[in-house]
């Protein structure tokens, strides 16, 4: 089952939001981030600027001290005169008056003379020291004396040649460290590589872990990471070979991680918030929206249940959902149209208004349950064919409709209907009245169909056939008054009746047809053996053998009755099984053709077919196909057609027989002298062969007549290029005159009636020539 639309609606709004919070957090997240970490980079540049200027600002102050000490004329005097007392009270007098932690007097071998300390540890190699100070010239440098840090500058006294060295500094101690923090707002740590941390501002610091080593490992925990607690530069310092020193400078994050920290939390709950009014004003929203549609869902069943008049009841519909109801209320009302036309439509004919088969069967059984007696009357307009055929299917059309409107005006004073059930066929049901009789009512219908019509301003007479059967007497079920109205409709046109009146028993009769039409089904199907081929032999008046037969089909039913061909023949072409049985049969023959060929035995056969199998368009193509499959050649085969099939559709059936010829089996014209093949129609025929009916011939030598018309027509088929075949042959003396005329094949019961396939062997077997 899909989604609701309403919880689609808010999945896609609070997503919306959501993934609009979730960007912009990681936006600011991220931004935030890059920003904290470039004003911290920002604020460790000017840090560094701030501490190398107040370096500098103290490295100017020692150069001034130093530069007043070494040019005081005492003060060279003393140095020069060794006066120790004099120059240590120098030393220390200058040294308050410029504040300077460290004055110290150097002879110019490196050997300390005086110090402003006591107890003031020089390194062993100070000598050396000394020459690194005086190389580097007047600028400042930071060297570790007794164990603390000092910034120190060195300088020659001259008098005029230089006799000593003065080296003042200052202390870099917690109290520096301190200041240049106050200064720049970053801890600051001085650290000699080989003597360890000088001062630093870091109190926490523990004294037994190195100050690099304690900064890397403060840590703090931060949402789902761990970031560091410092972020630290390291500087080198001007100093000392042998003891570099090194100043670290160190940004103490967690003020900027705890205002981050803040941000986001206000941004995660400002999206909660968000996303919480968001989820209202989607649901808010989607309610309005599905509110009207599960409303016009209602509707919509509403509809389906076949009640147009629904509407909705929402209080304050929107402008598009105005709109969608007015549609659907258009379209409830267009349904309802149509579906008037479509129950019309299924229930009645569109060319007449008529009711149709299905609708006549519904109002039969309303007619029967009904006490009363009533005709049911069956109409047929003959030759309905023709007049579309000729005229065009518009005046086919307007003849059906107003033979309509006779019937319509005929039996509209009387109680019953009038249904339209096959593209020519009526049926009208009419109430008899106690002082009527049913030849009063169907004569009145029959003297009004038969009065000329007048369509598109043409004059038409329309001849029409009619079955009447009455209700109750000769039929109960509505299936049974139809079925019995068709039968006796049928048998008004076959036996050329304008009203034909349902006799009892007539019905039995249509259903054993219908019955032996399913067993041919059946038999045609599974070919059990009910079905076989008879071979009738057809004797060579020339060379007196039997080298020709005819096949006939014949069947005998489950129930051993045997069933006439011409019967179950004539139902097959009724049924449309022709063409199937037709099929069967070629197949049949030519496979027994060719096994006659296979065991040695050279015999032609001839066929029967109808107009139906030669105007079907598979029939060439499975004969050849048959003649293929069992290497027959095609002139052993021979197709015979009456002379009615050829007049029915003459030009179809010629192009029929030209393609056959073309395939090379034979053609006979079956039933000659009967029918109605002028000479001129005759010599127009694809043929190969005459057949003569069998009513010449039955009693030719009793008949002059007959002999004369055989005797001429042998003769006639000769000069055309025919051969002549005489079927009939009942007596000697017939088949002595045939061979007198010298007819070329004759066939009869004289020589042999057909014979199933083994009989016909054993026939042939057995056969000395009789001629």
């Amino acid at each position: 089952m899909g989604t609701s639309l309403k919880h689609r609606i808010i999945t896609l709004c609070v997503g919306l939001v959501l993934l609009t919070a979730v960007a912009s957090l990681v936006s600011f997240w991220w931004s935030t981030s890059h920003f904290n970490e470039s004003q911290v980079q920002q604020d460790m540049q000017v840090a560094e600027n701030v501490y190398q200027q107040y370096l500098k600002a103290k490295e100017r102050l020692l150069m001034t001290a130093a530069t007043v000490l070494t040019a005081d004329f005492g003060f060279k005097q003393a140095v020069a005169t060794r006066d120790a007392d004099t120059i240590s009270s120098v030393l220390y007098n200058h040294s308050q008056r410029i504040d300077a932690d460290l004055m110290l007097l150097f002879d110019t071998r490196g050997q300390l003379i005086s110090a402003n300390q006591s107890n003031i540890e020089l390194p062993a190699d100070t000598p050396q020291l000394m020459k690194q100070l005086l190389a580097q010239g007047n600028s400042s440098t930071f060297m570790v004396i007794s164990n603390k840090l000092y910034q120190v500058i060195v300088l020659p006294v001259k008098a005029p040649r230089t006799i000593a060295y003065s080296m003042v500094g200052f202390a870099i101690d917690a109290t520096v460290a301190k200041e240049l923090k106050e200064l720049t707002g970053m801890e600051i740590s001085f650290i000699a590589v080989r003597t360890g941390l000088k001062a630093t501002t870091m109190a926490e610091h523990p004294s037994h872990l190195p100050l690099l080593e304690y900064i890397d490992s403060q840590i703090v925990d931060r949402w789902f990471s761990e970031d560091p607690v410092y972020l630290s530069a390291k500087l080198h310092l001007p100093g000392l070979v042998n003891n570099p020193i090194n100043v670290v400078l160190s940004a103490d994050l967690s003020e900027h991680y705890k205002e981050f920290d803040k941000l986001v939390l206000t941004v995660i709950l400002l999206s909660f918030g968000t996303i919480v009014l968001g989820f209202i004003t989607s649901g808010i929203l989607a309610n309005n929206l599905t509110t009207p549609l599960q409303q016009l869902t209602v509707m919509a069943k509403q509809f389906a249940q076949g009640n147009y008049l629904a509407n909705i009841s929402e209080s304050r519909p929107s402008k598009e959902v105005c709109e969608l109801v007015d549609a659907f209320q258009e379209m409830g009302e267009d349904i309802q149209t149509r579906e008037k036309q479509i129950r019309f439509q299924a229930r009645h004919d569109t060319l007449t208004g008529f009711y149709n088969r299905t609708a006549a069967l519904d109002l039969l059984s309303n007619y029967t349950e009904e006490t009363g007696s009533y005709y049911l009357i069956a109409i047929d307009i003959k030759g309905l064919r023709h007049i579309n055929d000729k005229l065009g299917p518009r005046v086919g059309d307007s003849c059906i409709q107003a033979v309509a409107q006779r019937i319509k005006e005929s039996t509209h004073l009387l109680h019953g209907f009038n249904a339209r059930v096959g593209g020519d066929e009526f049926l009208s049901v009419v109430e008899v009245k106690p002082d009527s009789t049913k030849q009063h009512c169907v004569e009145q219908l029959r003297l009004a169909l038969n009065q000329y019509y007048v369509i598109q301003k043409l004059e038409i007479s329309l001849r029409f056939s009619v079955g009447v059967v009455q209700y109750p007497e000769q039929a109960q079920t509505p299936e049974d008054m139809i079925r019995r109205a068709l039968i006796a409709v049928d048998a008004a046109a076959q036996d050329g009746h304008e009203v034909y009146y349902y006799q009892n028993g007539e019905d039995e009769a249509h259903l054993e047809r219908l019955q032996i039409i399913d067993e041919l089904k059946h038999a045609l199907k599974n070919d059990s053996g009910q079905l076989f081929m008879a071979y009738q032999p057809k004797l060579n008046m020339g060379s007196g053998k039997i080298d020709k037969v005819e096949a006939l089909i014949r069947w005998k039913r489950s129930n051993g009755q045997w069933v006439s061909p011409e019967f179950f023949i004539d139902l097959a072409e009724q049924s449309g099984l022709i063409v199937e049985l037709t099929q069967w049969v070629v197949s049949t023959v030519v496979g027994q053709v060719g096994s006659w060929l296979h065991e040695g035995l050279t015999m032609k056969a001839a066929i029967n077919v109808s107009a139906q199998d030669i105007a079907n368009k598979e029939f060439f193509s499975h004969l050849e196909r048959a003649l293929a499959k069992h290497k027959v050649p095609a002139n052993l085969i021979t197709i015979e057609l009456t002379e009615r099939d050829m007049i029915e559709n003459e030009e179809q059936g010629i192009n029929a027989l030209k393609a056959l010829k073309s395939l090379g089996v034979m053609i006979s014209l079956d039933d000659y002298g009967v029918g109605q093949t002028s000479l001129g129609r005759l010599k127009m025929l694809p043929i190969d062969e005459l057949k003569l009916d069998k009513v010449f011939i039955l009693k030719l030598n009793e008949s002059h007549q007959d002999q004369c018309i055989v005797q001429s027509t042998i003769s006639l088929g000769h000069q055309l290029g025919f051969s002549v075949v005489a079927e009939g042959v009942e007596n000697a003396e017939s088949l002595k005159l045939l061979k007198q005329m010298r007819c070329d094949y004759a066939q009869g019961y004289y020589l042999s009636r057909p014979l199933p396939t083994k009989e016909f062997l054993d026939w042939l077997g057995s056969y000395n020539e009789v001629v």
